[in-house]
């Protein structure tokens, strides 16, 4: 009876995976597509009704967007954004909401494996884009 050498086991080393990289960055103003103005038909928002009915300002959402490379294939995440927004709101309004779309998508960026270096902690102004 012959004792046969014992098995080796053979496992492959993990491939090393290179980081996701980002591509570019969006911040969009974009319509409401579902606009729910029922809160104007509160007494005291009278005028405010007067004034959405008239088309002097409308409801807009923003959401942050990203273009990154994972793997080699090219995707698109996004914030869950923020709708219901009259447009004619104060600028320093839309910048909170622009900080917090960018934050929550700035995080899921570094969650995916895109280096930190590459997500800057503020919004750049020449990422904001109005499609209105």
């Amino acid at each position: 009876m012959s004792h046969a050498p014992p098995r080796r086991r053979v496992v492959a080393a993990p491939a090393h995976k290179a980081p996701a990289e980002l591509r570019s960055v969006r911040i969009l103003i974009t319509a409401d597509e579902y606009p729910d103005a029922s809160y104007l038909e509160q007494d005291e928002f009278e005028e405010r009704l007067d004034a959405y009915e008239r088309g002097d300002f409308s409801l807009v959402g923003v959401r942050a967007e990203a273009e990154v490379t994972i793997e080699g294939i090219a995707q698109t995440l996004k914030s869950s954004g923020l709708y219901g927004i009259e447009s004619d709101s104060e600028q320093e309004y839309f910048d909170e909401v622009f900080d917090q779309e960018w934050s929550q998508l700035r995080s899921v960026l570094k969650t995916v494996g895109v280096p930190t270096e590459q997500l800057p902690l503020e919004v750049d102004l020449g990422w904001i884009e109005r499609r209105i």
